[in-house]
């Protein structure tokens, strides 16, 4: 009987750990933009990025200013480059703040002429109520049409993706801020703008398991182990 309870929570148990994560995706996708690498560009400039798979053909993106050396920074235009599958294409919606829209190719601003295969910016111009700050995320959806299912290996093929400028590097991702803070002697500041550079990280921490689901687990192992102790321990002589 103690036998088959064991083999029972032994498959159990391994149903249950195959449905957690798997820890070779790279979802979410974590990025980190920044700049400006050039002498007489602002810097302390940093953008996070995050991608998140929402289902086989769309992910989420979250462009978060994170500059606090830089409170009045606003986003002039966001650049990204991905990887197209044969017979593919992509589309863009659930923009917040919502007059901003995607554009391909690129156009870029204040970026020495690097070039990019996508473009988010706000068509309408500054300033207004769609401005991206410090405290106001840029988020989207982007959805994969006629090319299979979204994987990571779209982002994250560098050496095919990546952008090049001799003086800026190269990166996957840039962004072009402007009201950017410059300290100007004595006691004051000016106003300038920047351009900041990433590229996709691989591999991004796998997500936890819901608390209830190691709870569930841990409860089924330590059954399996008091089974496994009870059977070895020694029989008291009659």
């Amino acid at each position: 009987m103690r036998k088959k309870l064991k083999s029972a929570l032994a498959a159990f148990a391994f149903v249950v750990a195959a449905s957690l994560p798997s820890l070779g995706s790279a979802f979410p996708i974590v990025v980190q933009l920044t700049g400006d690498p050039r002498t007489a560009n602002p810097d302390s400039l940093i953008i996070d990025v995050t991608i998140t798979l929402v289902d086989a053909d769309t992910v989420h993106w979250v462009i978060d200013i994170n500059s606090p050396l830089h409170p009045d920074a606003k986003l002039d235009e966001f650049y990204f480059n991905v990887d197209t599958p044969a017979g593919g294409s992509y589309t863009f919606d659930g923009f917040n703040p919502l007059n901003w829209d995607v554009d391909s190719p690129a156009t870029t601003a204040g970026g020495g002429g690097i070039a990019f295969q996508f473009e988010a910016l706000d068509p309408s111009g500054p300033p207004n109520a769609a401005d991206v700050t410090n405290t106001q995320n840029l988020e989207f959806d982007m959805h994969l049409l006629g090319g299979g299912s979204f994987t990571d290996a779209l982002f994250l093929s560098a050496l095919s993706n990546c952008s090049n400028d001799v003086v800026l590097g190269c990166g996957q991702l840039g962004a072009h801020l402007q009201s950017l803070t410059i300290p100007t002697p004595p006691g004051g500041v000016t106003s300038d703008s920047g351009f900041l550079l990433g590229t996709y990280l691989s591999p991004a921490p796998p997500p936890l398991p819901e608390p209830g689901t190691l709870s569930l687990l841990g409860a089924v192992f330590l059954a399996l182990g008091l089974l496994q102790v009870r059977r070895i321990r020694p029989r008291r002589r009659q």
